[in-house]
């Protein structure tokens, strides 16, 4: 699916419904009608592909928020930058909120729900979507070195320069560049524009009644649909490319091969000016002798791999020595469960850590011990402070209540088991696994790409041969009866 193609689905619904609208003698002008119905629709789909997933539209919150946070660092408005940490603790309240309101929108401007404060709030959440879009795309314009204010100092757009890589508009169902995204929320202020301008020539469709009865059931419902799947519940309609049934070793294996074999091109410019020729690197191999070095400028270059680039390819996990184990997990023909944790919460404090220092006598001296080793001359002791993780106790709880038991049991049954840390070091992790009483390798790997594979923190994944059978919310940890309906 493409942003092109669901615009034009979107556009020939809305002109069918627009039509039986005016059949039915509800329309007071067609254009604001299809507009309505237009815009609704499109409230409708793109808040419902991110409802289904309310947490990833929470992580790309953060991201907006960290980014605007070092936008703002240092400027006159530094007084503003300090909001933004305090509202990453409200993320998820924040992202179900935005979505609810955008879906009601949908419904009330189908229905003609209160044309002015539905004009009013679709106006601001434009004004507010264009902002966020804008500001994506106009930050690869400024370098990373520089301030987003520091205007005379934008150069020309380069992708890696954005603070933020997409909008996550339509979640993970479509991904749109920003510079798309944008031009989409620009179109669609001018809709805005004229419903603040033409509100009372707003269609209402059934009666008031019937009007406040379902634009009040929606609200309870979409409420419901988006704390369903925040905190009870892995995504229902999964667009993620971690998904059941997937066997992420074959599509790493094809993103892999597909990222080598990218196109090579070279491009030829005639020195002192001229048409520029683009040769394949097979053309270019036979009439190389044509562009001599001394007259032309030649530059390589590698195009698009023909293959999507998901975050499969940057599935990577290591063990406490930085080793990559990912092939051994992902080529694991047996059933193996694995406990995924992309964040640990945990406070720091101060301990005391005693250390012995121990000096022995000479290899040559006669000082030696009752079994023939250098004899110890002297011991000293001293104490340093160091930090340490203190984790939190809902979390022991956790573990001790649903995730421990169900590795006793995995491990028990011959089942290979393993837990993977996301933000955390090697010590952090040595820590975790003596208080949460963890005896199965852990490992760590990007927090990033955890919250792709699994919502849930933590989560649980059964796999098989590098395939994702089932996927499990700990808010909906299974026993181990339930692990064994799906081992065939």
């Amino acid at each position: 699916m493409t942003i092109i193609k669901l615009m034009t689905y979107i556009g020939i619904a809305a002109l069918v419904v627009t039509a039986v609208t005016i059949y039915r003698k509800k329309s007071k002008n067609y254009l604001i009608s299809y507009f309505q119905h237009f815009a609704g629709i499109l409230f409708l789909v793109s808040g419902f592909v991110k409802a289904v997933d309310p947490l990833g539209t929470a992580f790309k919150t953060e991201q907006y928020f960290d980014a605007f946070y070092y936008t703002l660092e240092g400027t006159k408005m530094s007084f503003l930058a300090n909001i933004f940490p305090y509202l990453n603790n409200y993320v998820n309240a924040f992202s179900i909120g935005t979505i609810v309101l955008e879906m009601m929108l949908g419904v009330m401007l189908i229905l003609g729900v209160r044309p002015k404060l539905t004009s009013w709030a679709f106006f601001l959440l434009m004004l507010f979507f264009t902002s966020l879009t804008g500001f994506t795309f106009l930050t690869g314009y400024v370098p990373t070195d520089v301030n987003f204010f520091e205007f005379s100092k934008w150069g020309p757009f380069v992708e890696s320069n954005m603070r933020v890589s997409d909008c996550g508009c339509f979640g993970d169902f479509i991904k749109i560049v920003p510079k798309t995204s944008f031009m989409k929320d620009l179109f669609l202020m001018i809709p805005a524009i004229l419903f603040l301008l033409y509100h009372n020539k707003f269609h209402k469709l059934l009666t008031a009644g019937a009007r406040l009865g379902i634009t009040t059931a929606c609200l309870v419902a979409f409420l419901f649909f988006c704390l369903n799947y925040t905190y009870w519940n892995e995504p229902s309609i999964d667009f993620r490319p971690f998904k059941e049934g997937v066997n992420i070793r074959e599509q790493k294996q094809k993103e892999l091969e597909a990222e080598a074999n990218r196109p090579v091109y070279q491009i030829i410019t005639p020195k002192g000016g001229g048409e520029s020729v683009t040769l394949s690197s097979e053309e270019y191999a036979k009439r190389w002798k044509e562009f001599p070095k001394d007259k032309f400028d030649i530059v390589q270059k590698t195009g698009e791999s023909e293959m999507e680039h998901t975050k499969i390819s940057d599935f990577r996990i290591t063990d406490e020595q930085d080793q990559d184990v990912t092939d051994q997990i992902l080529s694991d023909t047996a059933y193996s469960l694995m406990i995924i944790n992309y964040k640990v919460d945990f406070d720091k404090e101060m301990q005391e850590v005693v250390t012995a220092d121990t000096t022995f006598a000479p290899l040559d001296s006669t000082k030696l011990d009752s079994i023939g080793k250098p004899a110890i001359v002297s011991i000293n002791k001293t104490t340093e402070k160091v930090e340490v993780p203190v984790f939190k106790p809902e979390w022991i709880k956790l573990y001790g209540d649903k995730i421990t038991p169900l590795l006793k049991k995995a491990t028990d049954n011959h089942l290979n088991a393993y837990v993977v840390f996301g933000g955390l070091t090697t010590d952090q992790i040595d820590s975790a696994i003596k208080k949460m009483g963890i005896n199965v390798p852990a490992y760590q790997a990007d927090e990033t790409i955890l919250k792709t594979v699994i919502r849930s923190n933590p989560g649980i994944i059964l796999w098989k041969d590098g395939t994702i059978i089932k996927k499990w919310h700990i808010n909906k940890a299974p026993s181990w009866d339930e692990v064994k309906e799906y081992i065939k």
